[in-house]
């Protein structure tokens, strides 16, 4: 069972796991990254970190907006599954039913189900023959695009016979919707994101705020600013922007204690595994699932150019976490679920003890020759980590305050220095130092000399 969470705990945590994120950004040379952490719907924490516009040098802020992309689906989803429980279409509607052109150009498409498609089974081309939109090289496929791509793929396999991800099966949910509601895409969805007052968040452009510059992977060269394209009739999959902060409201709506956006049981049929894929995840109808320790998280990651983002909820404890990152290759994955394990690892070794040892003093991030180590306060107990790992929580240090200026270590890997000391010192200049790991002397990172 994971631990219980509280406001504290997620608080503390929060904060720690923004730090981290800060750290890590700068190390892989991530232009910017925002963060966002909810506990049972209230905003625990909103920071950014970096730059949102490397070349004007501006710096990123926590309203600035993103191109969310696959996100999208997770909205598309919903609204389908709303206008089902209203009566106004069913889950097991063929395709052509609500868009007859399909049936056309590719039969077995046109009798895919729409619960086959929101769970990416109807065995559809992922993104046609001709997707080069992802390199910003021609447009994103309007109506007689995709009536082009699936004239041309259309289905590859058989319907319901394995988990095929589609960005083409989605848009034509985006169709159906239009058909069903009278209403274009956008217009449909943006009275959905305005009734729970996501006041950053849109279908499409143009963006409810100041939208940040993304960025191309360092692995083909350095980076380079890539534009702002409209996704036209691909919105539903690929189109939406908004902030972490909407974000992890928007996810928060999807708490096993809401039902203000779905029912208790449409947010079942959308959050239980539909089909499992590699790595333990599974898709239910429009939401990803994924273990992070003993927690089974649902949500979306997306990626568009220039932007990786990814955001996941507990539904059971409403935990919600986003991180939005502006260049290709950011890793917003890494970021989210660390925040994640670090809102476990406090919440397991929190302490809310008096204590009458200052714990300030052992604060910080420290650094030697090996690299840096934060030692950071869970309530009254005292956690040392690597803050340049994609896990912080791997193998973290846990100590027992002997004094004022010693520690000792009550848990560690085996490849660690349990039950060794730490010593705080200070060099003869008034630099600060903390004897730690193999008896290394540290001091703090800014005052590092090599």
């Amino acid at each position: 069972m994971p631990p219980t969470l509280t406001a504290e705990t997620v608080t503390a945590a929060a904060a720690v796991a923004a730090d981290w994120i800060a750290f890590r950004r700068a190390r892989l040379d991530v232009p910017g990254a925002q963060v966002a952490v909810r506990l049972n719907g209230e905003l625990l924490h909103s920071s950014a970190h970096g730059w949102a516009d490397v070349e004007s040098r501006t710096l990123l802020r926590d309203d600035h907006v993103f191109r969310v992309a696959s996100h999208s689906k997770t909205f598309t989803a919903t609204a389908v599954l709303r206008l089902a429980e209203l009566g106004r279409l069913r889950l097991d509607d063929e395709l052509a039913t609500h868009v007859p052109w399909v049936a056309d150009e590719n039969d077995e498409l046109g009798r895919a189900t729409l619960r086959e498609l929101l769970g990416h089974a109807a065995g559809v081309t992922r993104d046609g023959l001709a997707g080069d939109f992802w390199q910003l090289e021609e447009p994103f496929l309007d109506v007689h695009g995709l009536r082009t791509a699936v004239r041309a793929a259309g289905s590859l396999i058989p319907r319901s016979s394995r988990f095929k991800y589609s960005n083409i099966g989605y848009s034509l949910l985006g169709l159906v919707i239009e058909s069903v509601t009278d209403q274009t895409y956008t217009a449909h969805l943006k009275q959905l994101v305005s009734s729970l007052g996501l006041e950053h968040t849109t279908p499409d452009l143009p963006a409810a705020g100041d939208l940040v510059t993304g960025y191309s992977a360092l692995a083909v060269g350095p980076r380079r600013p890539l534009g702002h394209p409209s996704t036209a009739d691909m919105a539903a999959a690929t189109g939406f922007c908004s902030t972490a902060r909407d974000l992890t409201a928007w996810f928060s709506a999807h708490a096993h204690d809401r039902t203000d956006v779905l029912s208790a049981h449409s947010q079942r049929l959308a959050q239980r595994p539909e089909w499992t894929t590699e790595g333990d995840r599974s898709y239910g109808l429009g939401f990803i699932g994924e273990p992070c320790g003993d927690r089974r998280l649902v949500g979306h990651s997306g990626g568009f150019p220039g932007h990786i983002t990814k955001s996941v909820l507990d539904p059971e404890a409403g935990l919600a976490v986003s991180v939005l990152t502006n260049c290709i290759d950011g890793p917003a994955s890494e970021f989210a679920t660390g925040t994640v394990k670090l809102v476990d690892l406090f919440a397991a070794e929190f302490s809310s003890a008096a204590t009458d040892v200052d714990l300030a003093p052992f604060c910080g991030r420290w650094a030697s020759l090996w690299g840096v180590v934060d030692v950071v306060r869970a309530g009254s107990t005292l956690l040392a980590f690597d803050p340049d790992s994609a896990d912080p929580t791997e193998f973290p240090n846990r100590f027992e305050v002997v004094d004022a200026h010693t520690l000792k270590v009550t848990k560690a890997g085996g490849f660690g220095d349990f039950a060794e000391t730490w010593v705080l010192g200070e060099r003869a200049d008034g630099t600060p130092t903390l004897r730690g790991s193999s008896g290394a002397t540290m001091v703090p990172l800014d005052r590092w000399e090599p």
